[in-house]
């Protein structure tokens, strides 16, 4: 009956957003397989859908999903599960060129029309966000506000968020009932400069505090803070342009649950900091066809346990590549091919005790419409 009404809810959206003068509409198929040394291997099949439309100063985008994701370890078990996603519903209002800086009012609400009440064979098809495009099978109702400025003088261009996420309580597994998640409060900033008309540098960061996450309204785990700094060097030409972006996270020390049910703070970190690189292209080889590139690095380093301890979490580093072609076909019709792989080398941790490669495949197939 729930997920009847969110299904609703999501058609009165749309038939708003459909209202745009500008409407955009996207779809596809996106097809993604890996193996390891370990022997796991799996795929994930997905159909996202997204409407955009915009009209003056406002903006609103409905995006779902419908996923078929397939995970084998041989010997232990075979599982799958196809299912439709959360729908992410988001909304902006700008107020330009009326106050020293340019306002933005952001609303994002997550309707929980995915799958949630997980068995013990759906839990293993939550998978490593590295592996998959789709990691999560579904979450709660989730409400995130946010309110952004920008101001652009000379060669300088500046911005600074805030943003506050309300995480709804749902059922995350059989074991799981009645989980609340912690809310989210974020800060982001960034600050760019134009060299030359062919040159821009970038400096941008963010901050994010994690309240408590709760089942059957105990307290049970807390996330610790997180903290994001990069900078990004783009570069233009009259056909193609190229853009390098490196960035660092650093989280801070979680807690947990010890006895007494109080939560108590590890003595050290469970997350090892995490660097990465990417460099993307885009070349316009004609009016009507564009070809993209990316080529991806990261690297997260070991957490601070000690490596025979039960909490320890190796190092992981994963580097990708992909190509992409885009092609103009009618003035309301776009498509879009691409294809990309990637290897992933991740330590041992409480998952498997034995370092792993993945090597994985990704091909995609995407149309839009603009009306």
């Amino acid at each position: 009956m729930k997920k009847t009404i969110w299904i609703i809810s999501v058609i009165l959206l749309l038939v708003n957003v459909s209202c745009a003068a500008d409407l955009d509409i996207q779809t596809g198929l996106n097809f993604n397989w890996w193996d390891s040394t370990g022997g796991d291997r799996g795929n994930q099949t997905y159909v996202p859908v997204t409407i955009y439309g915009e009209q003056s100063n406002f903006s609103a985008k409905i995006l779902t999903a419908f996923a078929n994701t397939t995970s084998e370890t041989p010997g232990v078990s075979k599982d799958s599960l196809f299912c439709n996603t959360d729908t992410k519903a988001n909304f902006s209002y700008e107020i330009v060129d009326k106050f020293f800086a340019d306002i933005i009012f952001g609303l994002d609400f997550n309707l929980p029309t995915g799958k949630t009440k997980l068995n013990l064979e759906q839990q293993r098809l939550v998978l490593d966000p590295d592996l998959v495009a789709i990691s999560r099978l579904g979450e709660g109702f989730n409400v995130n506000p946010t309110v952004s400025m920008a101001k652009v003088w000379n060669k300088f261009a500046a911005g600074v968020g805030v943003g506050y996420l309300w995480r709804g309580e749902y059922d995350y597994s059989e074991t799981a009932m009645n989980y609340k998640p912690g809310d989210i409060y974020n800060v982001t900033g960034e600050v760019s400069y134009f060299f030359s008309p062919r040159w821009q540098g970038r400096l941008f960061g963010e901050v994010a505090h994690y309240g408590k996450d709760e089942v059957g309204g105990r307290e049970y785990y807390e996330e610790g803070e997180f903290y994001l700094g990069g900078t990004g060097l783009n570069y233009f030409q009259t056909n193609w342009e190229a853009r390098l972006t490196a960035q660092g996270i650093i989280r801070g020390k979680s807690q947990f649950q010890e006895a007494g049910e109080v939560l108590t703070t590890e003595d050290r970190k469970s997350y090892g900091d995490e660097w990465s690189a990417d460099l993307a292209c885009k070349y316009n080889l004609s009016k009507v066809t564009t070809l993209r590139s990316q080529l991806s690095y990261l690297f997260m380093v070991a957490n601070d346990y000690a490596s025979d301890s039960p909490y320890y979490i190796g190092d992981r580093k994963k580097a990708s590549l992909s190509f992409a072609v885009a092609r103009q076909f009618t003035p309301i019709l776009k498509g879009e091919l691409g294809l990309g792989g990637y290897i992933l080398d991740v330590g041992r941790n409480w998952y498997h005790t034995d370092d792993r490669t993945y090597s994985g495949l990704i091909a995609s197939m995407m149309l839009m419409a603009t009306f």
